[in-house]
């Protein structure tokens, strides 16, 4: 499990310590401004201030991420775990297997 500014994260760490089950998957953001799909390339879990963590899922051509106290998992379609972040920013990502 990763520990992050003395906090432990089960949850995101999960996705980072089983990142090879998602590298080549695909990342694909549901943004009002910017919608694509990308390949994934890695997913980091980093200091955000000095009280939090940041969550990332970083693509070839675009990353997806939030502070973990703004983030969560929701309800999306089989085969995909879908994301939502600050404002309501949804994206989702689909394994490589």
């Amino acid at each position: 499990m990763i520990t992050v500014n003395g906090k432990q994260y089960p949850l995101w760490s999960q996705f980072v310590e089983r990142q090879n089950e998602w590298v080549g998957g695909i990342l694909e953001d549901h943004d009002e401004m910017m919608s694509g799909k990308t390949e994934i390339v890695g997913i980091t879990l980093n200091p955000n201030g000095k009280d939090s963590a940041f969550f990332s899922v970083d693509g070839k051509e675009f990353s997806c991420g939030f502070d973990v106290e703004c983030g969560g998992i929701t309800a999306g379609e089989e085969g995909w775990i879908t994301f939502s972040g600050y404002a309501g920013h949804s994206w989702r990502i689909k394994s490589n297997q």
